[in-house]
């Protein structure tokens, strides 16, 4: 493996989903397709995946990346679920990840936030916002 894809340096991104479809939110299998998919697409290596389908509804999904992780925790009732993605070095773009999760699931709206974490600048210098890469 190449030095660039051991940087203690990487990308995150945090979003807030809402109005989503209820029944997709639910869907544990159609999730983790589409979640493992746009990390393979993307270019990251998933080591794993664990996921929980909770009663009545909701779901939580981990993968473990090579590169870091993505996770999604669904609330069905109220339409809304919590992404997100963390990937070190700079091969991988945690934005577009989710952009093609959301390409295969479409949602309502959503609220993104992104940062860069490690030595990317001064460390004094805030990192976060909101907004990400296209």
């Amino acid at each position: 493996m190449s030095e660039s894809l051991h940087l203690a340096y990487g990308r995150h991104v945090l979003v807030d989903i809402a109005q989503a479809d209820r029944a997709m939110l639910n869907n544990r299998d159609a999730l983790v397709r589409a979640l493992t998919d746009a990390a393979v697409a993307e270019g990251a290596t998933v080591l794993g995946t664990i996921e929980h389908a909770f009663e009545p509804n909701g779901v939580t999904i981990l993968l473990l990346l090579a590169e870091s992780h993505v996770s999604l925790h669904t609330y069905p009732d109220e339409g809304r679920a919590f992404f997100d993605a963390f990937t070190c070095g700079v091969r991988c773009e945690p934005v577009r990840i989710f952009r093609r999760f959301v390409a295969a699931h479409p949602v309502g709206t959503y609220r993104m936030v992104f940062c860069e974490r490690g030595e990317a600048g001064p460390l004094e210098t805030a990192l976060c916002g909101s907004g990400g890469v296209a």
